[in-house]
């Protein structure tokens, strides 16, 4: 963890909880995939690996979370074309054009994007770990069980 004074902490997802996202966001071909604090890239990068004909873009204030996300894309110089590392604050990036948002934000960011997240596609998807929108009005939800503790919250623009 880098810190707990920011609205979004850095905390790594687990693997189990990444590839389980990955499954229920049912990613189909051309499909823009976006994930909100992108952090080591380890979603970005599981996700290019199991679907070829995706862009992903992660979005990422941190330097030092870029550059390791760089880093690691140096092994994979295939993915790297398909993988974008955005130095952005996604409270004000445009949202609207992705079919699938992964996130692992807290409930209080996730109500500031709410507004934003409103705005996306009929079919749009966001795959949210451990926190759920307060408001799912627009959504069919949909809520996976990992653990007594670990929930995975998937959202489907009506």
């Amino acid at each position: 963890m880098i810190s707990f004074k920011n609205i979004v902490p850095y905390v790594p997802s687990p693997r189990k909880a990444v590839k389980k996202m990955i499954e229920l966001a049912k990613i189909k071909s051309g499909d823009e995939v976006a994930d909100l604090g992108s952090g080591n890239g380890k979603i970005l990068i599981a996700a290019a690996k199991k679907h070829k004909k995706n862009l992903f873009i992660g979005i990422e204030k941190s330097f030092f979370l870029r550059t390791i996300t760089k880093v690691k894309l140096f092994f994979y110089p295939v993915l790297k074309k398909r993988i974008q590392i955005v130095n952005h604050d996604f409270f004000n990036f445009e949202l609207s054009q992705f079919e699938v948002i992964f996130c692992f934000l807290t409930p209080e960011a996730l109500r500031i994007l709410t507004p934003r997240f409103r705005a996306l596609r009929r079919g749009a998807k966001i795959i949210s770990y451990m926190f759920h929108l307060d408001t799912n009005e627009g959504f069919h939800e949909e809520i996976i069980h990992l653990t007594a503790k670990d929930s995975i919250y998937v959202y489907t623009k009506k």
